[in-house]
């Protein structure tokens, strides 16, 4: 290719041809998707100066990289500058292209990529070839200025850049009366109110003690509802008494009125806000990290949000949900993503932390205790005791927030949404002990309350409220002890969450200086009103339902007990089979084998269980394999250690990689220390029409490939391991750094060991050298480098030990 002077712009001109053309393909993207998610920036406390930085950097930085190529390009010639260039161009346009082309549907990746890259050569090709082309890039030159103008005056985005210095401060001149109570405010979160009643819509005593003691010790309002099924707009209304308005981010600078500022003058501030921002510095000071960190978090998200916006769908569907949480995409690549880095931490322990640092008053104020508290809300992984029973966090019958019409699916899904209800009424039942503990609780004002509920139907929406599940979505627990109360009272009028803060104010002889949605609900001669309403799609729209959500609560109080008998999530309903339960199979057993074998995930973790320990396997999965592909498979005994433990079927849909999968959960009180022995039977029924079990011929451990590096596995495999940097992920899936050497210590069967070890590297730079090992085996050593997959297979290796010792050693990270 010839290159004359003329073709060559001046190096000015050339930076600002750069400048504009990242903007259009890097920046624009990004801040179209932030200026629709503010909340990003409320996840990551992003201060005024931060938010400008992070525009800076995200428009010069690329820019100022690419310059510095250029510029090293033209010293080393005409040649080296416009290949320089033509890549620079090419690439920018192809990732313009690859958004465009994302949002025709039907194109497969092969051919998404094919378009992008056509039209990447083309535009590098004209950009240096041509002088159209590059009066083209002059004419988006300015593009570099108007994209982070236009995103920073977005009325989402511009309330952000307001001084701190105007952070909201405790309202003064407050009348407060003496002696004024101590406050204690808990919310749980997506708790419905049908999970706690009993078949005639009282407190069910039996399985929530708690809940039920507090009801008769204080104002049940079993008619409360929430306004939102979302908690970026239910926990500000709880707090400020008004409802949601489109655009407000759930921080303090969009709600100064509120709880916090109220009483922030007189009261002794002890928070507990994993999500949100509404206790404003001035009163709740945040552990801010060091900027480094805080810019490391937001890039890495960045970087994912930038993914999902131009990736193809097939390769976008691999990356972290950026519509499940507001920050931390990359921490956790389960299906259906976990909300943020709070909610996949141990939520028990930051609830028992709070709970626990309740002291007496040691100054004249009055303590406000505020806990927001991340339970019962799902991933539903906890027992009644608090234990974990599995570290698999999916919601296995729900897709897209829609549940299933397979109702088997679905009830197993409610059982343990249920089993973590248990567990949430004995923190609710430990937070009031502490209360009394330390002579707060009598003459305390007491409110528990919930954001939102669920609905957990089949065929219906889960958290998206509708006509058909409005009840569920909007039915929460209400319960508000005044100071000195000691009977307790139920009302069915008509309560709204926001009516929490006028009655809270109210019950302490407060008024609120702003003007509120909500009421005192125990004002004598309050007006009803006709209707609740719930606000969605953040809250731009509105969705009314009866006063009155009686008839609906009875009706799904009707489906759960349809679901489980008695109530009981540790007794779902499969017709007739559930009275075998508890039986010992030999009692059962017939001669006969049943027509399929079965495969138990996790095998190993059965040989090996502590029943007392903090995590304990009662949640077992697994899969049938027919003989027959056309035969049916009957309903199935799962055993544990010659016991019937619990009775299911197989799922009409494929899951945890079976194409016939099952799953029970079972009373850990069945396992025995060490080895136990699991079992799975068909059910029959015999000559006398009694419940009869046809032994699987052969049990097997899931042969399938794991992750190895895969949080969950890693819990449940025992798996240790050294020189690993912390999990990350991308398009490619789940990763870990290694820091040059890297082992892994894996448990398994000798009786079924695995037959090949898959490695999947990706390198950057120059060629890495390499060297794998399995139990001092050498399965490999030689260069690799960019993506490198290799099945390598264990044949030639002794595998007649308990455990896989794995030894990746590079020369660098990888």
């Amino acid at each position: 290719m010839r290159i004359s002077r003329a073709d060559t712009p001046p190096a000015g001109l050339e930076a600002l041809h750069v400048a504009g053309l990242w903007a259009v393909a890097v920046a624009q993207p990004l801040f179209d998707l932030l200026s629709r998610s503010p909340e990003f920036f409320v996840a990551h406390d992003t201060r005024p100066g931060d938010l400008l930085g992070l525009v800076l950097l995200l428009c010069l930085a690329g820019p100022a990289c690419w310059s510095a190529v250029l510029r090293l390009g033209r010293r080393l010639g005409r040649r080296p500058h416009a290949l320089a260039a033509g890549v620079g161009v090419g690439a920018l346009a192809a990732a313009v292209a690859l958004a465009a082309v994302k949002q025709a549907a039907g194109w497969s990746t092969d051919a998404s990529f094919g378009i992008a890259a056509a039209c990447g050569a083309l535009a590098g090709w004209s950009y240096v070839r041509s002088a159209t082309a590059r009066l083209f890039a002059t004419c988006l030159s300015p593009a570099a200025l108007v994209a982070p103008a236009v995103f920073l005056m977005q009325p989402a985005i511009a309330p952000l850049l307001s001084s701190s210095g105007d952070a909201p401060a405790p309202i003064e001149g407050i009348a407060f009366h003496d002696p004024t109570p101590p406050v204690v405010v808990v919310v749980f979160d997506q708790f419905p109110l049908v999970s706690l009643l009993d078949r005639e819509g009282g407190m069910d005593r039996r399985l929530y003690p708690n809940f039920a003691a507090l009801a008769d010790e204080a104002t049940w309002f079993r008619n409360a509802s929430a306004v939102s099924g979302w908690t970026e707009s239910a926990l500000p209304a709880i707090v400020t008494g008004n409802y949601p308005a489109p655009g407000r981010l759930p921080a303090a600078s969009d709600h100064p009125d509120n709880l916090f500022t109220l009483l922030g003058s007189h009261y002794r501030l002890h928070v507990l806000e994993p999500l949100t921002e509404l206790c404003p510095e001035t009163l709740c000071a945040s552990q801010r990290p060091g900027a480094g960190a805080w810019l490391a978090g937001v890039l890495s998200d960045l970087t994912v949000v930038y993914l999902q916006a131009v990736l193809p769908a097939g390769l976008s569907a691999a990356l972290p949900p950026v519509t499940q949480s507001w920050r931390d995409f990359a921490a956790d690549n389960a299906l259906l993503g976990r909300w943020n880095t709070q909610r996949m931490q141990d939520r028990r322990a930051t609830a028992a932390d709070y709970i626990a640092s309740i002291a007496p008053a040691a100054d004249d104020r009055p303590p406000l205790h505020f806990m927001h508290v991340l339970l019962p809300h799902e991933p539903w992984i906890y027992l009644p005791d608090g234990r974990q029973h599995t570290p698999r966090p999916h919601i296995v019958a729900a897709f897209r927030d829609l549940w299933s019409e397979d109702a088997w699916a679905v009830t197993l899904d409610y059982q343990r949404h249920l089993l973590q209800v248990q567990y949430a009424d004995a923190l609710l039942g430990a937070l009031l002990e502490r209360l009394r503990t330390v002579g707060l609780y009598d003459d305390a004002l007491v409110v528990v309350t919930a954001d939102h509920g669920a609905s957990l139907r089949p065929g219906l929406r889960f958290r998206l409220p509708t006509e058909e599940n409005f009840a569920d979505v909007a039915a929460v627990p209400l319960f508000i002890k005044r100071p000195g109360q000691q009977r307790g009272r139920v009302t069915a009028a008509n309560v709204e969450t926001i009516d929490v803060l006028p009655t809270l104010a109210a019950a302490i002889g407060v008024r609120p200086p702003w003007e509120t949605d909500g009421e005192n609900v125990l004002a004598a001669g309050r007006p009803q009103r006709p209707s609740k309403t719930m606000f969605l799609n953040r809250a731009r729209d509105r969705l009314h339902g009866p006063g009155d959500l009686g008839a609906a609560i009875a009706e799904s109080v009707a489906h759960k007990f349809e679901r489980f008998e008695a109530g009981d999530p540790a007794r779902p309903r499969l017709g007739e089979y559930g009275r075998i339960v508890g039986m010992p199979v030999a009692d059962l057993l017939s001669d006969r084998l049943a027509h399929f074998e079965v495969v138990v995930d996790d095998l190993p973790a059965l040989r090996e269980v502590d029943p007392h320990a903090d995590f304990v396997p009662a949640r077992l999965i697994g899969g049938i394999v027919l003989r027959d592909p056309q035969s049916a498979v009957p309903p199935l005994a799962v055993a544990v250690n010659g016991v019937v433990a619990a009775v299911t079927r197989v799922y009409s849909f494929s899951a945890f990689g079976h194409a016939l999968p099952w799953e029970v959960l079972v009373d850990p009180a069945l396992f025995r220390p060490g080895a136990n022995r699991v079992g799975v039977f068909a059910i029959r029924h015999g000559a006398d029409d009694a419940a009869v079990l046809q032994e699987a011929p052969g049990i097997t451990s899931h042969r399938r490939a794991v992750n190895l590096i895969a949080q969950e596995v890693t819990a449940l495999r025992r798996i240790e391991s050294s020189g690993f940097l912390p999990a990350e992920s991308t398009a490619l899936g789940l990763f870990r750094w290694t820091t040059g050497v890297a082992r892994l210590s894996v448990e398994i069967d000798p009786q079924f060991p695995p037959s090949a070890l898959a490695v999947r590297i990706l390198t950057t730079g120059p060629q890495k050298r390499l060297r794998i090992a399995v139990n001092g085996c050498q399965l490999f050593e030689g260069p690799v480098w960019g993506r490198w997959i290799e099945t390598l297979p264990l044949g030639a290796c002794p595998l007649d030990s308990p455990t896989l010792d794995i030894e990746l050693r590079s020369n660098v990270h990888l």
